[in-house]
């Protein structure tokens, strides 16, 4: 062909090049930005309350850069046009949410889970599906590659409870259990603080130190079957079969208990859907949803042990003090009379500037939840 042929390997370094400095990296970034703000400029309506949207401009002089000026023109000179941003592309855009970003700077190890990937010599290998009876090779003799499945997981939204947003996303080994997932699962119902009672047994005050790590039960429902906890006396699958039983028959969901726990239950025994959502109750009444987003062949660059990761954390959204307004809150203080409202959430340096009260009975400082806190520490 007469056209300049290159290969994706040109483009990738390319990219990388213009990425790796600084200068280029922010005029392509600031180019793509006032784009983005005149193509929103041009289709969007007037703004409620007449409100206006604010639009970036470049500095003056950041243009005149010698290598800035090189890559402009090279831009320029792209004959693609398809690529380009138009009016109707304002109708694919939206504000970033709290979801979009990300606390985690890398994949996080969570587990034990070690990648085994495909020798050179089993490829093309094939499992023998001939019982051992009949004398056939064993189905473990041929050793084979994991599966990593990458899913996200959902929560309801506390003020819109029919919404979800995304909480997290994981990479799981397809020899891993549904228990090896809800132990990574980042769930403020599992990092709830001990109560600390005194001698009549009432609450006396929290262990902020001590959290509920352990399940006090749990169940999956995936594709009409339960996965229950496995336990000998108040299984929550049978909990859960049992109220239904209580609704009318034809109000019954056609689902029914699975021969194996959740801690017994690995993923490539499961039958799985891509984008179909799946349920988790855990902690009483806390509910999470799940959905598979991948299901690939483990591959050489992929992280070979740790297993499950945590590729996406929701940055946390805490309360803020009562008293300054300026930063989260950590305390919640229950019963001080000099206080407006009761239990009031303060931070740290606003309860030191109070001081304790005079007469402290019946008041009762208790740390707030912060979940995740184990998933946020490297």
């Amino acid at each position: 062909m007469p056209s300049k042929q290159r290969s994706l390997k040109d483009l990738k370094s390319s990219i990388e090049q213009v990425w790796d400095n600084p200068i280029l990296s922010a005029h392509v970034l600031r180019q793509h930005e006032s784009t983005v703000a005149s193509v929103c400029g041009q289709a969007d309506a007037p703004a409620t309350k007449g409100r206006k949207r604010k639009r970036q401009t470049a500095p003056e002089g950041s243009e005149s850069a010698p290598e800035v000026l090189q890559l402009q023109e090279k831009l320029d000179a792209v004959n693609l046009r398809c690529w380009r941003l138009t009016v109707e592309s304002a109708l694919c855009m939206r504000a970033a949410k709290n979801s979009d970003y990300n606390a985690l700077n890398a994949p996080k190890k969570m587990g034990s889970g070690v990648l085994h990937t495909l020798d050179h010599g089993d490829v093309g290998a094939t499992r023998s599906s001939t019982p051992d009876s009949l004398g056939g090779p064993r189905p473990d003799a041929i050793s084979y590659s994991n599966a990593v499945i990458s899913l996200t997981v959902y929560n309801r939204i506390s003020y819109l409870p029919s919404c979800l947003t995304r909480s997290s996303q994981h990479a799981v080994l397809s020899t891993q259990t549904l228990g090896d997932l809800l132990h990574v699962l980042p769930c403020a119902s599992s990092n709830m603080p001990m109560e600390e009672l005194d001698a009549e047994g009432d609450v006396s005050g929290y262990n902020f130190r001590d959290q509920t790590g352990e399940h006090s039960g749990c169940l999956f429902c995936i594709e009409d079957l339960i996965y229950g906890d496995g336990r000998e006396t108040a299984d929550y699958a049978e909990k859960l079969i049992a109220h239904f039983q209580k609704l009318p028959e034809d109000k019954r969901p056609q689902i029914k208990t699975a021969s194996t726990s959740a801690s017994e239950t690995t993923f490539d025994a499961l039958t799985l859907r891509i984008h179909q959502p799946y349920w988790i109750l855990h902690q009483g009444n806390c509910e999470h949803f799940f959905v598979i987003d991948q299901i690939r062949l483990a591959h050489a660059s992929d992280t070979p042990s740790g297993y499950p990761l945590t590729l996406h954390l929701t940055p946390m959204v805490q309360d803020l003090c009562r008293a300054c307004g300026k930063v989260p809150a950590v305390h919640s203080i229950v019963g001080d009379m000099r206080l407006g409202e009761s239990p009031c959430l303060l931070c740290a340096p606003c309860w030191r500037t109070m001081g304790p009260p005079k007469n402290d009975d019946g008041v009762m400082v208790v740390p707030l939840v912060i979940p995740f806190v184990n998933h946020q520490d490297s």
